[in-house]
C-alpha cells in the first residue's frame, strides 16, 4: 500500500466531525437561548393581557359614567343608599313614565369567596308596583370593583345640603347649597395592570324640595 493510500484510509482529520464536548456545549447554549426567548414571549403576552384587562375595566367605567349621567340626570327622586347583606343599594325614580331604577353593588358575588376586585355593579329597572324578586340579576355595567375601599360607595346629598362647607375658608364654592338631590358614586376597578376610578357627583334635575322622602320605587330594595 502506498503512502497516499494509507493517508486516504486513515481519513482526513478535518472530516472527523464534532466531539461530544462540542455537542454538549452547543446544546447548552441553544437551551439557554430558548429559555430567554420563551421568557420574553411569555412576558410580552402577560403584559398584553394585563393592558387589555385594564383597558376593558376603564371602558366599563366610562360606559357606566355615561349611563349614570343619562339616568340620574333626569331622576325625580333618589333614595337614601343603604346596605343589605353583602350588597349596596340605591333606588331612584325616572321622569314621568320611565319607571324605577336600582343600582346594586354586590361585594361578594361568589357567596363567601369574596376577594378584592370581585365586586359587580348592576342596574335593574321595573314598573312601579312590580318590583323584582330578591336576588333577581340586573344588567351588569361594571365588574372587578374593588370592595375594600372606604364605604359608602353611594352617597346621597339632599336638597339644601352644603357639601363643601367644611372646606378651607379661602376655597371657592364653600357657600354652595344644593338645590337638587345629588348622588355621589365612588367606584374603583382593579386588575393586574392597575386601577381605574370614577368619583363623580350626579345631580337629579327633576327633584324638588317638597317631595316626600319615600317613593314607590323604594319597594325594590330587599329587607334585611
Amino acid at each position: 500500500m502506498t503512502a497516499r493510500q494509507r493517508s486516504d484510509a486513515a481519513g482526513d482529520p478535518d472530516d472527523a466531525g464534532f466531539s461530544m464536548i462540542e455537542v454538549m456545549v452547543t446544546m447548552t447554549i441553544m437551551s439557554i437561548m430558548m429559555v430567554i426567548f420563551t421568557g420574553a414571549i411569555l412576558q410580552i403576552y402577560r403584559t398584553s393581557t394585563a393592558t387589555e384587562s385594564l383597558a376593558t375595566a376603564q371602558s366599563q367605567l366610562r360606559v357606566a359614567f355615561q349611563r349614570f349621567d343619562r339616568e340620574l340626570r333626569y331622576a325625580s327622586w333618589v333614595a337614601e343608599p343603604g346596605r343589605v347583606g353583602t350588597a349596596w343599594y340605591v333606588e331612584f325614580a325616572g321622569p314621568a313614565d320611565a319607571g324605577c331604577f336600582q343600582l346594586r353593588l354586590e361585594t361578594d358575588p361568589g357567596g363567601g369567596n369574596a376577594s378584592d376586585g370581585s365586586g359587580v355593579l348592576q342596574l335593574l329597572r321595573w314598573t312601579p308596583g312590580s318590583p323584582p324578586a330578591a336576588g333577581t340579576p340586573g344588567q351588569t355595567i361594571a365588574s372587578q370593583i374593588r370592595t375594600t375601599d372606604v364605604e359608602p360607595f353611594f352617597d346621597l346629598q339632599p336638597i339644601d345640603d352644603e357639601p363643601y362647607a367644611s372646606a378651607s375658608a379661602n376655597a371657592v364654592g364653600t357657600d354652595f347649597v344644593a338645590a337638587f338631590q345629588r348622588l355621589r358614586i365612588r367606584l374603583t376597578t382593579e386588575v393586574a395592570a392597575g386601577t381605574a376610578q370614577i368619583d363623580t357627583t350626579f345631580t337629579a334635575l327633576n327633584t324638588i324640595r317638597d317631595r316626600v322622602a319615600t317613593n314607590a320605587c323604594s319597594e325594590g330594595r330587599p329587607h334585611p
